[in-house]
């Protein structure tokens, strides 16, 4: 009976959508070609939209990034979506001694609450860098930015905010000398169902079940 219980809540979910606590993947991306203006706050940004009916709670959010050139350390990049703004580049490897940041020159990385290192900290110095990090959080002034400041704005912030409307990728250079182009990016938000829809489909499994049985 318990595996015929769940069978029927599957058969009468919407398509596309799962039961509650059964998460999906909502990805979204772009690509081209975005100047990054040197030293010139304003910056710019792109959006990305997410329309995901039926689902209404994210638990976990990824962002890949490519950037071609410019000077990592100038950098400062965040995303933001209903109201809710998490910090993914704010200076990377700017400190009391270094206050130009990491000098290397583009990236093609992926932010992820769960990765092993901060940004900040941990990005490499030269070539290109790649792979896995945390974003950096610190929500402080990027001309006044250290590593010591506190991370109050990682990816978590969207966790069981709704995942449906307009994210946007802020980007600028905030130091003179070298010039950065966004190449693409892509967003990972997983979420889950409505547990209204999946509520109402459970019912509706029990009632059909118990006139089965009726009959």
């Amino acid at each position: 009976m318990k595996l015929r219980f769940i069978s029927l809540i599957a058969l009468l979910l919407p398509a596309g959508v799962q039961a509650a606590g059964s998460a999906i993947d909502l990805t979204s991306s772009w690509s081209g070609t975005l100047i990054v203006p040197d030293n010139d706050a304003i910056g710019v940004s792109s959006t990305l939209t997410v329309s995901a009916p039926g689902v209404d709670r994210i638990e976990s959010v990824m962002l890949q990034l490519e950037i071609d050139g410019g000077w990592n350390g100038d950098l400062y990049g965040y995303l933001v979506h209903d109201g809710l703004l998490a910090m993914l580049l704010n200076r990377p490897g700017k400190t009391l001694a270094n206050p130009g940041g990491f000098g290397s020159a583009g990236m093609t990385v992926t932010f992820s609450d769960l990765a092993a290192g901060d940004i900040h900290l941990t990005l490499p110095d030269g070539g290109v860098p790649t792979g896995f990090f945390q974003p950096d959080g610190r929500l402080t002034d990027p001309l006044d930015v250290l590593d010591t400041d506190a991370r109050a704005a990682l990816l978590e912030v969207y966790t069981n905010a709704d995942p449906n409307g307009a994210w946007t990728l802020f980007l600028a250079d905030q130091g003179p000398g070298d010039t950065a182009t966004l190449k693409s990016w892509s967003l990972v938000v997983t979420a889950v169902p409505e547990p209204s829809a999946a509520i109402m489909c459970g019912m509706a499994a029990l009632a059909l079940a118990a006139a089965r049985r009726r009959g």
